[in-house]
Parts: C-alpha cells; sequence; structure tokens
C-alpha cells in the first residue's frame, strides 16, 4: 500500500450537528498515515468542543472570523505543507460519513500529476448518486454532476479521467498546488472549486474518479442547504465572477442560459422566489466588485 501521508482538511463553521460523525469515519479508515486538521472559522456552538474532547489528537487551526471555505482549505492545506510535511492534502467537507476503504482507494490511485476523487452519494437516501464524474459546460458557464439524482445500479462503477469535481472530497499531491497555486479566495465560497478544477486541467493534471471509494454527503449543510440565501447569494455572485474570469473560453449562448435562467427563477420557482432579492444583490455586488463575504445576508 503506498504510504505517503496525507493531511485531511476540514473547514468547520458551526459543525456541531455533524462533524464529529465525520472525524469518526476518517479516523476509523483503512488508511492510517494521517494527520487531520480543522481550520475553524469562528464557529458559535461547541463544535469545536466536541471534536477537542473526541479527537485530541487532531490539529485545530481556530479563527477570530468567518474565512470561508476557499481561504479555511487554504489555510489548512498551507499548514498540512509546511508545519506537517504532507505529501498529499484530502479537502474534505465537515458534513460527509467516509466508507471505511475510501482513503485506501484514492491514495492507490494518486501520484504527482493524478488528483483522485471519489463517488458521492446523497446522505439520504443512501443509494441516491450526488456525484459519480462531472464535466465543464462551457456552453452553459458552470460545472455539473453526472449521475445526479440516480438510484446507484452500478452504471457508473468505471474509473475515468473527468473534467471536475467538488472539493468536498479531493485528494491532491502537494507539486499540484506548488505549480497551479491554491484555491481563488476571492468567491468565500461556491465557485472555488470549478475554478481550481479549470486551473488543473489548464496545468495537465489528471481527475481521477474513483468510483470504489465512496461516501455519504449532506449537500450544502455549510450553507444552509441549497434554498437558502447563502447559496443563493453565493452560487449566483460567483458564477457571475466565474464566466468573467474565463470569458475568452465561455461558448454561446452562456450569457443568454444564465439571465434566462435567473429569470426563470425569478418568475417560476418558489425556492427562489422566497429568495429573489438576493439574486438581484448578488448581481449588484458582483458589478460593484464586492467579493469575499458578505456580512449582511
Amino acid at each position: 500500500m503506498k504510504e505517503g501521508k496525507i493531511g485531511v482538511v476540514i473547514v468547520n463553521y458551526n459543525g456541531a450537528a455533524y462533524q464529529n460523525k465525520a472525524l469518526k469515519t476518517i479516523y476509523d479508515s483503512s488508511y492510517k498515515n494521517i494527520d487531520v486538521i480543522i481550520v475553524d472559522s469562528d464557529s458559535k456552538d461547541n463544535s469545536i468542543e466536541l471534536a477537542q474532547n473526541a479527537y485530541p489528537q487532531a490539529h485545530y487551526l481556530l479563527q477570530n472570523e468567518n474565512v470561508g471555505v476557499a481561504k479555511g482549505y487554504n489555510i489548512g492545506a498551507r499548514y498540512a505543507i509546511d508545519k506537517l510535511d504532507a505529501e498529499y492534502i484530502l479537502l474534505i467537507n465537515n458534513d460527509i460519513e467516509l466508507d471505511n476503504k475510501a482513503i485506501e482507494r484514492l491514495i492507490k490511485k494518486a501520484d504527482k500529476s493524478t488528483i483522485t476523487v471519489p463517488k458521492i452519494y446523497y446522505y439520504e437516501p443512501h443509494d441516491m448518486i450526488w456525484f459519480a464524474g462531472g464535466k465543464m459546460y462551457w456552453k452553459k458557464g458552470e460545472s455539473g454532476h453526472i449521475g445526479n439524482f440516480e438510484t446507484d445500479k452500478g452504471q457508473y462503477d468505471e474509473e475515468h479521467i473527468i473534467e471536475y469535481s467538488p472539493a468536498c472530497c479531493m485528494l491532491i499531491h502537494r507539486d499540484v498546488f506548488a505549480k497551479v497555486g491554491y484555491i481563488d479566495e476571492t468567491v468565500f465560497m461556491y465557485f472555488d472549486d470549478t475554478d481550481l478544477c479549470v486551473r488543473m486541467n489548464d496545468a495537465g493534471f489528471k481527475i481521477l474518479y474513483v468510483p470504489s471509494a465512496y461516501l455519504w454527503h449532506k449537500v450544502s449543510s455549510s450553507g444552509g442547504g441549497m434554498d437558502s440565501k447563502v447559496y443563493v447569494y453565493y452560487n449566483f455572485r460567483n458564477k457571475f465572477y466565474f464566466m468573467n474570469k474565463y470569458k475568452d473560453r465561455l461558448q454561446f449562448p452562456a450569457r443568454i442560459f444564465t439571465y434566462t435562467k435567473l429569470l426563470a427563477k425569478f418568475l417560476l420557482s418558489p425556492v427562489y422566489k422566497k429568495n429573489d432579492k438576493y439574486i438581484l444583490k448578488a448581481w449588484i455586488d458582483y458589478r460593484h466588485g464586492r467579493m469575499g463575504r458578505c456580512d449582511d445576508l
């Protein structure tokens, strides 16, 4: 078995409801050469106290403000590389539960030029796929998941190279960061993983989907769920930012698609209708260069 040290980086923000379950599955993994780094974004619940009592061996990097997912991952990755001499960085959410063999199977397939990612299920129902590979859709100016909402019947059990993966579980060799840089902190959260995947692809790195490694994910927990104002605001604001950053490769009709989609959500979707002011705020803030953390949501 490959034995490179892995720095497992978790960004926590008020994660008392689920973080210790994630930590238990990480420490129960068959792969043991790990250091867990928890970057806490000024949590106001008791999640850090609970974690420190249960897992004192972890490294706790306590921030005095909510630094966001992107910056939090960067803080943890730099610490793992510079202080712990980790060869690999496993970016992972605090609202997941890993299969016992997941880390072992990811590192077996990883190397200096290959990033590995697992199959990801929704937490409920346990056999419903959230992610079984991903693509970039430049005609839409966004990334997308393969297999989302499908019941797993083995239809996505073949390893293959993909264009995109969410960063809720991504194993990356330290050399990748040395070449492409760290995560773009401008976005705070959402679209940070899409941007990272584009830069890794551009630099010649491969992202390998490894379906024999899998986990369960409480989707968008850190943002309050996919119908929350936090998700709606950051998702749309950062999509505008992403499209502008890569405007040279957008294909027709990416912008028309995006604005038509926004209008449809305004008019037709009860989920987005209740948050329509945050869609408008996302657009206004993007146009005025107000990126990073938004404190008035």
